[in-house]
């Protein structure tokens, strides 16, 4: 992709495992169902609002595919998302922008069945947000929770990081420990010095 003169490095965020919990149901490990379960993840706000201050962007890209599988509306599925934003208002945080995918290649909801650019490990939220945001990914990152976040970076030419946690069903967990990435953490609060040293190295 062609580098935009004046374009910057940003903080690419993952959602789900990242700026929220993922949340234990009956049915297992997965995303907030309500805005009522929505809950930071201890520190992510710290990790932002360093970002803010610094005046790097900071973007969410996030996939979304509750409202595609008919596991939600898309009222509630943007309730969600409201109040995670809330919360990190809260604390002094604030994500910029914010790019979710809501497709899904085996969708319910015939409009959202497709096989996308913008599902992650595909980069296209990535690229999308560096053209209208004018962002220099070579210098940006990704910090995700997931194989498929730090697949996405690394095809958008993004250093990335990788949280590892045991919040989530078995084999993506197993999948984020041997995720090919630059850099793995397991506390939240270990993203700040990795991130401000790839920003001074960029």
């Amino acid at each position: 992709m062609k580098i935009v003169p004046g374009a910057r490095g940003a903080l690419y965020i993952d959602r789900d495992g990242v700026i929220n919990r993922m949340i234990k149901y009956a049915h297992g490990w997965d995303c907030p169902q309500k805005p009522q379960d929505v809950q930071l993840v201890k520190g992510i706000e710290k990790v932002i609002s360093w970002a803010n201050k610094q005046n790097i962007p900071v973007v969410e890209i996030s996939n979304q595919p509750g409202v595609a599988k008919r596991n939600m509306s898309q009222k509630t599925s943007d309730a969600i998302e409201g109040k995670v934003h809330q919360l990190l208002r809260e604390k002094g945080a604030v994500i910029d922008n914010t790019y979710i995918c809501f497709h899904h290649p085996q969708a319910i909801v015939s409009k959202l069945k497709k096989v996308c650019d913008c599902r992650k490990p595909k980069p296209g939220l990535l690229l999308k947000a560096a053209r209208e945001l004018r962002i220099d990914l070579e210098k940006s990152v990704f910090l995700g929770d997931k194989a498929n976040d730090v697949e996405a970076g690394r095809r958008a030419g993004c250093k990335t990081i990788i949280f590892i946690h045991n919040e989530d069903v078995e084999h993506k967990v197993e999948e984020a420990k041997y995720a090919k990435t630059d850099y793995k953490i397991v506390k939240i609060s270990e993203a700040i010095p990795v991130i401000e040293n790839i920003f001074k190295s960029a």
